[in-house]
């Protein structure tokens, strides 16, 4: 609706904004915590694009993956409190359990891991994906990144 919307009119206040927002639902960023891995971690520290709410059939159910490095073979998960409650976690860690026999490697963060230690959130999944075959390198974002020491 946003992009017909958008479509319909000449003048929008905000529309580049509005569109790359609009660009990375369509890939597949869900929500705001997903949106931040890809614009703090990510896109900043020169990672690979990862598949976004990526299918993964295992005993007959289908799991989605926040991120998906396929290549690699490295899944990162991002757990908010709303989607991911306390209560839950268990079922989060056998699902991971399970997808190690597809040798699926998950990583997992949260809030404060992604809004606050992006640089090492970035620093960890670049660690894991160079150590399964990534080219690299891991750029700094920042004069006082220390994604790539």
């Amino acid at each position: 609706m946003i992009r017909g919307a958008l479509d319909r009119r000449k003048k929008v206040r905000y529309r580049v904004e509005l569109e790359a927002a609009l660009s990375d639902v369509a890939d597949g960023a869900f929500s705001l915590l997903e949106y931040r891995y890809v614009h703090g971690a990510g896109r900043p520290h020169g990672l690979p694009a990862a598949r976004r709410q990526a299918p993964v059939t295992l005993g007959g159910s289908r799991r989605y993956l926040d991120n998906l490095y396929e290549d690699y073979r490295l899944g990162v998960e991002l757990d908010g409190a709303a989607a991911h409650p306390v209560a839950e976690r268990w079922r989060d860690i056998h699902r991971d359990n399970s997808l190690t026999r597809l040798r699926i490697e998950i990583l997992r963060y949260n809030w404060s891991d992604v809004t606050t230690r992006r640089c090492g959130v970035a620093a960890e999944v670049a660690d894991v994906l160079a150590q399964r075959g990534w080219p690299g390198p891991v750029r700094r974002c920042s004069p006082g990144c220390r994604a790539a020491s």
